[in-house]
Order: C-alpha cells, then structure tokens, then sequence
C-alpha cells in the first residue's frame, strides 16, 4: 500500500480538482475574448431593454445589479460559473456568449420588425400565420415578453423567418417578406 506523501514544497499551493478545472478553462479565454464576452453580455441584456436594476430583478437577487455591471465592465473577474448563471437569467446558451465575434450579428434599431399581435392573430388560419406566430411565441418566452399587444423583431428573425418560409412545404408562399407586405399587421415608429 502507497503512503500519502505528507510533506510538500514550501511555496506549492494544493489545488482541489474542481479549481484546476476551473483555472483550466480560464486559461483558454485571452483577454480580447473576455473583452468581448462582456460586450456580449451587455449587448444581450440591452436587447431585452433591462436597465441594470431590471437584471437583477429578474435574477431573483442571483446576481447584483452592481455585480452587472463591474462584469460588463471588466472591473470584476467573470468565472465560468457566474457565466452559466447570466446565461441561465437570460434564459440563452452558453455558445451565445462563447461565440466567436464574426458568428454574432448586432441588429440596428432600424432593422426590426413591428407587429400588430391583434392584427395577425385576426388573420385566417394558413401555414404562413401559424409558422409566423410559432416563431414570435418562441421568441416572447426567450425574451420573457408576454405583455404586449404589439412585437418587434430583428432582422435576425426575419432573415430566420425568411429560410424558414423557403425551406418549408407548407407554406405557399415562399417569400416572407412578400407574405407579409399583403397582411397589413406591420406597424411603423413616428
């Protein structure tokens, strides 16, 4: 039987096997990545339209709105598992704010869609308004938006609605965007 060795250098630091996991991980993330992770962050609770005060509302006092902050900052130490709990709050994946900056696209203002909710749900039933309203509910549950009379979508989502209208055998028409020119639901800011 081996004897545990009970004697250790003088400087050496005993590491549990969780934290070398952890250091592990953190060590694969460069700087400019961190930088960019929390440009993610803050750009994922800014589509949402939460103030700081917002987030940690919604995270059920899981994460400060002052932790937020220094964390979209950079002037706290963002961990993996604090990352998987803003990932949990925002109700996305992990990979939404891992992922490389060329594979994230930031949608304008000026590049969403606004919907009358009363106005499509009126429409007659097709394949077209039952894919289009599928989709926005799928939506409204990522985003925790069931309040309103009225949706807005980005251009993501249309160029998403767009594949979807093309791919699909359902649908008779199989542009989206001239479907929805003919159903008189889109609403325009003044």
């Amino acid at each position: 039987m081996r004897r545990k060795n009970t004697t250790s250098a003088a400087n050496s630091v005993d590491i549990s096997n969780a934290q070398r996991a952890k250091l592990s991980t953190l060590l694969f993330v460069s700087t400019q990545d961190l930088k960019e992770i929390r440009g993610r962050i803050r750009a994922a609770r800014l589509s949402r339209g939460w103030s700081l005060a917002d987030y940690e509302s919604h995270s059920a006092g899981r994460v400060s709105a002052v932790a937020m902050g220094s964390y979209e900052r950079g002037t706290r130490s963002l961990s993996i598992t604090k990352l998987v709990t803003i990932c949990d709050i925002f109700q996305i994946s992990l990979i939404h704010l891992l992922a490389p900056a060329q594979e994230l696209t930031i949608s304008e203002v000026s590049g969403r869609h606004i919907y009358d909710l009363r106005a499509l749900k009126e429409l007659p039933p097709t394949a077209e308004k039952s894919y289009l309203l599928a989709y926005i509910h799928q939506l409204m549950g990522e985003r925790g938006d069931w309040r309103g009379a009225v949706v807005s979508l980005r251009a993501t989502d249309v160029e998403n609605l767009e594949l979807i209208f093309t791919a699909s055998h359902e649908i008779e028409s199989h542009s989206y965007l001239e479907w929805l020119e003919k159903q008189c639901i889109t609403l325009k800011k003044r």
